[in-house]
């Protein structure tokens, strides 16, 4: 046999060749070795742009398990809550949305028993004196419950208290400036006023602090009623003159599994086309 030295060729019919392209069109992995900077959303066959669907899809469920997980704790075990997990919450808190990139918040980690119990004493003390107001009588047994559950928090092993600084922007300068004789410049401020900037920043800040402590398998509670108290909190914890608290977070370890359901989202949401 004459050995033949000469190019080699590999004559494929058309036919095989539409066939080839029309299987990859279809997304069949012919083992090829795809280059990374092909894959982008709008990559080879269209295989990329599905995985991202998909994926996206998982995130979005795991999400989803992460909010409606979460609940609002009352009870911890008497266990010791790392810091680094608490300063980890609030690093991811501080990513939250906020107006003008102000950054405005701060944040005071109270470990102490004994500022907790004094902070505690502050809102049962005032929770009392309204509750023997005249005019509680009206709604006296709302009231006596809230006074029984107005400190609870003073067993919780670490309460995060969530202050502001002043913001203004641009336009509150504006506003500001034409108040006293502008009524127009006047009422505009108030709906400002209303729902401060400052006050949504934190509140972004906190929401996304508790999912932060959820996915840690912390239980943590936002508390409001605090603010009954709140000359006398920011007196125990020495803030700064411009801080203004804005709630306390409680958190530790569960001790309890509570379970609320919520609306149906069709009562609560409407759409303007």
């Amino acid at each position: 046999m004459t050995e033949w030295k000469g190019p080699c060729f590999l004559v494929i019919p058309n036919q095989v060749l539409n066939l080839i392209q029309d299987l990859r069109f279809r997304d069949l992995d012919f083992g090829l070795m795809r280059q990374k900077e092909h894959l982008n959303h709008d990559c080879l066959f269209g295989k990329t742009e599905k995985h991202s669907r998909r994926v996206s899809h998982m995130e979005l469920q795991a999400l989803e398990k992460l909010v409606k997980g979460r609940r609002s704790l009352r009870k911890w075990k008497k266990e010791d809550v790392p810091d680094d997990l608490i300063k980890k919450a609030i690093e991811l808190a501080t990513w939250a949305p906020n107006g003008g990139n102000y950054q405005g918040w701060h944040f005071i980690v109270i470990k102490k028993k004994e500022i907790i119990v004094k902070m505690a004493d502050a809102v049962q003390s005032i929770s009392d004196r309204i509750a023997g107001w005249p005019e509680a009588k009206e709604w006296q047994g709302d009231v006596d419950r809230y006074r029984k559950n107005a400190s609870f928090f003073r067993n919780a092993p670490v309460v995060v208290a969530a202050f502001t600084g002043e913001y203004q922007s641009v336009m509150d300068k504006v506003l500001l400036a034409r108040e006293s004789f502008d009524p127009e410049a006047k009422q505009v401020l108030t709906f400002r006023r209303s729902a401060p900037t400052s006050i949504q920043s934190v509140a972004a800040a906190v929401a996304t602090m508790l999912l932060a402590f959820h996915q840690m398998g912390l239980g943590a509670v936002w508390l409001g009623a605090p603010l009954m108290a709140k000359g006398e909190i920011e007196a125990i914890l020495r803030v700064p003159a411009d801080f203004s608290l804005i709630c306390l977070v409680a958190v530790g370890y569960p001790d309890e599994s509570p379970q609320r359901d919520r609306k149906p989202v069709g009562e609560v949401i409407k759409f303007v086309y």
